[in-house]
Order: structure tokens, then C-alpha cells, then sequence
């Protein structure tokens, strides 16, 4: 009899092959299990394994990428300017006593917003108007402080190193896709927020402690959050959706620090006359 070629072919799964298929999908869902749990712990406790990369090989890295970036988009300040903040920046450094083997570099590039940021490698940029908003010298070394301290305590290798593994293991959760956020992938970024957040407040308590140790006193150590504050108009966003600490509750903390060690306050010191002419004369 001559079959009908129009008739569809229906495959029926016996017990053994359903059995196999059943051990194959169990097998790759304890995979991904693995997979996924990996990277979360590697995530968790980056700050820890991130510590054996060298300095040098981390400031080696990241050499050519600054300069192209500081070739390329960042225009150099006033050297008077430079000269000033290296040397503060510098004296800074031995009063948190920074590792012989870490080696930082300080820029001070022209730009109209009052800033500064650590990189990997130790460098650290600081952008002119920053000057203008804090109008001390005292000021000015909390701000440096605080991204020495997150050199010192490889805050930008952990961040950079946190942020591809969440890539990864976001990837993972979506199927490949980074489209349509996830609430795993909302947990896990939260998670990586609040780590940031202790990261700031560790920064900020090492910027006091250097400051009492140059100075003898807090004078000046808020200023430059007050500043903010006063310029977001309170508008900042939820503690919770923040990578920082708002900034009344980072002033709040510091304030518990002084109280907590017995600091006093004290009067700022006024930039340098030159320094002082310098920005007065900026555009």
C-alpha cells in the first residue's frame, strides 16, 4: 500500500529518551546554577581577590588609555594650578600613607564643572572650577583626600572589575540580552550600588582623619557636599537608587566621626595669594 506523503510524522518519546532529555535540561540548569553562583561570589568579594593585581600592572593598563583620553578631550589648566594641587595632592598622600608602590598622578584640566574623579592607575583628575565652588585650601584637601583614599583602597580596580562581572552574569540572567531589565538584574545592580556607597563613606572617613593629621582640625570638610546641596536643591534622588550617599547623609556622617573622635574645628587657610589671583582671573 502506498503511504500517503501528506501525512504528518508524529514522534513519540518513550520512557528512555524522555529520561535522557529530563537528565540533559537538569544537567544544564545545575550548570548555569554554577555559572551564575560564581560570578555572583566573584562580584562579592572582589575587593579581596582584586588586591592581587599589582599596582604597576594596573597603572600599566590603564597608561595609554589616559593618554589618549587626556590627549584628546581634556585640556590642561593653569600650571600654577597644576603645580598647587600636585603638591597638596602629594603632602595628602603621606598623611594617609599611601603604599611606596602606588603612584599617583594628579591633572588639573579647564572645564566648567566643579569635580574630580579617580581612575585606575591612581590618577586623578580634578577639574579647575572645583576651585571656585571651594573657596579654602581646606576644602579642597577633603575633596583630594577622598580620591586619594579610593586609590588606596583600589575602589576604581573594584568597580571595573564588579562592572564586567555583573555584565557577564546580567547577560546570563536575560539570555544574552541586556533590553528588557530583569528584577534579578535590578537585585544584583542594587547590591553593586550599596557596595559603592560604603565605598564613599570609607573615603570620606580616611579624607577627615588625613585632614586633622595636616591641619589639626575639620575646618572645611563638609564645604564642598554643603556646596552641592545647596546647588541639587535638595532634588537628590532616593538613598536607595544612589550610587553615593546623599549628601546630607555623608555630612551627617562625618559630623558623627568629629563628634566620635573629639575634633575640633578650626579656621580654613586661604589659597595662596597667586593661587588665589589665578582663579579670581579664570573666565
Amino acid at each position: 500500500m502506498e503511504r500517503n506523503s501528506t501525512h504528518d510524522y508524529i514522534h513519540k518519546i518513550d520512557a528512555g529518551e524522555s529520561e535522557r532529555i529530563r537528565r540533559f535540561l537538569y544537567i544544564v540548569a545545575i550548570g548555569t546554577l554554577a555559572f551564575v553562583a560564581i560570578i555572583a561570589i566573584a562580584i562579592a568579594t572582589a575587593p579581596h581577590w582584586i588586591r592581587l593585581i599589582s599596582h604597576e600592572s594596573e597603572r600599566q593598563f590603564v597608561a595609554p588609555h589616559v593618554r589618549w583620553i587626556s590627549g584628546h578631550f581634556l585640556e590642561e589648566s593653569n600650571s600654577e594650578l597644576q603645580a598647587y594641587v600636585e603638591n597638596l595632592g602629594e603632602d595628602l598622600a603621606r598623611q594617609l600613607g599611601v603604599p611606596a608602590d602606588l603612584e599617583l598622578s594628579f591633572y588639573v584640566v579647564d572645564g566648567d564643572t566643579e569635580n574630580a574623579f579617580t581612575t585606575l592607575g591612581g590618577h586623578i583628575f580634578v577639574i579647575d572650577e572645583l576651585l571656585t565652588v571651594v573657596d579654602n585650601e581646606n576644602s579642597l584637601a577633603m575633596v583630594l583626600a577622598h580620591e586619594i583614599a579610593h586609590a588606596v583602597n583600589r575602589d576604581p580596580l573594584t568597580g571595573t572589575g564588579r562592572g564586567i562581572l555583573f555584565q557577564v552574569l546580567l547577560s546570563a540572567l536575560s539570555g544574552g540580552g541586556m533590553d528588557a531589565p530583569t528584577s534579578a538584574s535590578l537585585g544584583i545592580e542594587m547590591t553593586l550600588k550599596a557596595y559603592s556607597r560604603t565605598q564613599e563613606e570609607a573615603a570620606d572617613s580616611m579624607a577627615v582623619e588625613a585632614l586633622v593629621r595636616r591641619y589639626g582640625h575639620v575646618g572645611g570638610v563638609t564645604q564642598f557636599f554643603e556646596e552641592l546641596a545647596e546647588t541639587t536643591n535638595g532634588e537628590d534622588i532616593p538613598t536607595i537608587m544612589s550610587s553615593h550617599p546623599h549628601l546630607e547623609d555623608r555630612i551627617k556622617a562625618i559630623e558623627r566621626q568629629v563628634q566620635r573622635e573629639g575634633w575640633v574645628s578650626g579656621d580654613v587657610s586661604p589659597y595662596p595669594a597667586k593661587i588665589e589671583a589665578v582663579i579670581s582671573s579664570e573666565p
